[in-house]
């Protein structure tokens, strides 16, 4: 899906001048991947790849008569697929960039680094992650949960969202907690040495962070791209990141504080309020 929406929110451009490495865009779901994918767009010579990582796209790798199933195994990094993984690695040029919801691997960093990837990690608050987690999963019809969850209401579909829940509840697959999910992607950080992206910082005044913040993060982009960029390119790109992608919701920091209940915030607290900590979103549990 996101592969789909991608192409065609982002249009195509035809050369990837003056940039020397491809791109992987590792993102916790829901934590503001088109907002990043927009920004690199508006940069010199950096376009979307028409890739996103998921089953189906590695797919299109696997030598034919290899038996390869498009669902029914929720771990896409397993060490049977890295040859297929690889080869969608190599399919991406300099200029490109390579989306993904992915845990970190050893083997697949190594894999990235030998290619000469530049790898980008873009997290968000995750109690805001949780909440528009729980508003997407009633809306998207192909996804394996929206059976189970489509007969739910928000306040459970929050609770889930924070502790998790087993594939035996749901019949198709689990849904992790949120302190297992975030770590499962911060190690692409603290590990794999990613450029880490916050939503907080990029979306800039309309969405009720900093202009100043936003512009400084864009040009620390470019800087880690090496690519030189305009001042009047960068502020092009502050100008118009805002909406106007597919999953666009209302693109606001902070919306839990309107949609968590008490019974939420004290879960919330008990389960990943150390993350949050962790995490710089808190500096203490009196939130």
């Amino acid at each position: 899906m996101f592969k789909r929406l991608l192409k065609k929110a982002m249009g195509a451009k035809l050369t990837a001048q003056n940039m020397k490495y491809p791109i992987f865009l590792d993102s916790l779901p829901k934590s503001g991947t088109h907002l990043l994918a927009k920004a690199l767009t508006g940069l010199p010579g950096v376009d979307h790849s028409g890739k996103h990582m998921d089953r189906q796209t590695i797919a299109e790798f696997v030598d034919k008569g290899v038996p390869f199933p498009l669902e029914g195994r929720e771990d896409i990094h397993l060490y049977d697929d890295l040859p297929w993984i690889e080869r969608l690695f190599k399919s991406v040029p300099p200029g490109r960039f390579l989306t993904a919801h992915l845990n970190y691997n050893p083997k697949i960093h190594e894999a990235l680094i030998d290619l000469n990837f530049k790898i980008l990690l873009m997290m968000r608050d995750p109690r805001d992650v949780v909440l528009s987690w729980a508003d997407y999963i009633v809306k998207e019809k192909n996804h394996l949960l929206y059976p189970y969850f489509s007969r739910t209401d928000v306040d459970y579909r929050i609770a889930c969202g924070i502790q998790g829940v087993g594939s035996d509840v749901t019949q198709t697959r689990r849904q992790p907690s949120i302190v297992e999910l975030v770590g499962g992607h911060m190690k692409w950080k603290t590990i794999g040495g990613a450029f880490l992206v916050q939503f907080e910082q990029l979306i800039g005044e309309k969405g009720g962070g900093s202009r100043e913040t936003q512009k400084q993060l864009v040009e620390k982009l470019a800087d880690f791209f090496e690519i030189e960029c305009a001042d009047t390119v960068i502020d092009n790109i502050c100008d118009t990141l805002f909406g106007g992608t597919y999953t666009f919701n209302s693109g606001m920091i902070g919306r839990w504080r309107k949609r968590f209940t008490d019974a939420h915030k004290a879960l919330f607290k008990d389960q990943a309020g150390q993350l949050l900590i962790e995490l710089g979103y808190e500096t203490d549990m009196n939130w």
